[in-house]
């Protein structure tokens, strides 16, 4: 444990002397501008979250505007041009400790980006916001300024959606290196496919006829790098918009890499559940990496407040570890939470309808979708 400290720590080190030494050549070559990318934030009547990151103008990196609750229509890219932006993305230059002001509904607030230029505040607000979409201008002290949308939850809706991203609404082969690194590189956004239905089916489970909007969180262990790309897919293929919670990939006190997807998810969802007390979550995945046993844990530990848990079965899933993923199903399910393992979303969807979480009326949707 004392060496896996020191390890972390010097790479911490190294990432800072080498993030200090691009941005004074940087500066000294003139491209010294930085701009906000604005990450959507969450929150309650009462209180919200915003975030986002501070790094220095990368134009080549920028996805099409995305608001609520439509994008536009993205213009088309030939595949090096895909390339370069992805790459863009990763070969950022973050603006450490830069002072950003906050305003919007009922906040007037300065907050500071951390050592890698990452912008994550709690706000109250003066006054109780009314549920739904609000705007929040984030500004640099020169001025440059961007609008984050935050989503305040409706304290009434009894119900809220967390899905995992990879493997779960689009096929990204996470847990196949090649395939991941190809798809992320070389795709672009227009041309990467929804799996079947998921559209149809999330639609379905947070906006219900008879009552108001529900929320959706989307969490995945992609790097933030991917957050407007994945943001504009979720746009682009009509998935219902939320909040996009991704981590950081690098050396942090956390990881040499990155946070895990135990703490990552497992933390993410606690902390909706202690936001919203009077919440109830239907929790969505893949048998890829360790969202079954992620999910189970939740459900054993909260099984008053999660409704029930989806896993889609991967493409690529052994048949060893699909085993694995239904007895721990059959498990979590005898002790009181629903939880199933499914090859499709008309089987989450029918599923779901049962247990009163969507309208049976939408189950043509999602087989059609």
């Amino acid at each position: 444990m004392q060496l896996r400290k020191l390890v972390v720590g010097a790479a911490m080190v190294v990432e800072s002397v080498v993030q200090a030494g691009v941005l004074l050549t940087l500066r000294v070559r003139g491209r010294h501008l930085p701009m906000i990318v604005p990450f959507i934030g969450h929150g309650t009547t009462r209180r919200v979250r915003v975030g986002g990151r501070v790094v220095l103008g990368r134009p080549e990196a920028a996805a099409p505007a995305v608001g609520v609750p439509e994008a536009p229509e993205p213009t088309p890219r030939s595949r090096r041009a895909v390339l370069r932006a992805t790459i863009a993305r990763f070969l950022t230059v973050e603006v450490p400790g830069a002072v950003v002001a906050v305003n919007g509904p009922g906040v007037a607030a300065q907050i500071r980006a951390d050592r890698d230029g990452y912008l994550d505040a709690v706000l109250d607000v003066a006054e109780p916001l009314r549920p739904g979409w609000h705007a929040f201008e984030l500004r640099l002290r020169d001025g440059a300024a961007v609008s984050a949308q935050v989503l305040v939850v409706d304290p009434a809706v009894p119900i809220g959606l967390v899905s995992d991203v990879d493997d779960t609404i689009l096929e990204t082969g996470l847990t196949r290196g090649i395939e991941f690194v190809r798809a992320t590189l070389l795709t672009p956004v227009r041309d990467r496919t929804p799996l079947p239905g998921a559209a149809a089916l999330y639609r379905a489970l947070v906006e219900p006829a008879d009552g108001p909007p529900r929320p959706v969180i989307y969490v995945s262990t992609s790097p933030w790098n991917l957050h407007e790309m994945l943001l504009e897919f979720i746009a682009l293929r009509r998935f219902p918009l939320g909040p996009l919670l991704l981590t950081d990939w690098g050396p942090s006190h956390s990881g040499l890499f990155r946070i895990g997807a135990q703490e990552h998810k497992g933390g993410l969802v606690r902390r909706m559940l202690e936001e919203h007390p009077l919440l109830g979550l239907v929790l969505v995945g893949d048998s890829g990496q360790l969202d079954p046993e992620i999910y189970a844990g939740l459900a054993r530990e909260f099984p008053e407040r999660i409704r029930a848990v989806y896993i889609r079965r991967t493409r690529h899933a052994l048949p060893g570890r699909l085993a694995e993923v239904d007895a721990l199903a059959a498990e979590v399910t005898a002790a009181g939470v629903p939880m199933l393992a499914v090859d499709d979303s008309l089987q989450i969807a029918a599923h779901a309808a049962q247990l009163g979480l969507l309208d049976a009326a939408a189950l043509d949707d999602v087989q059609s979708g």
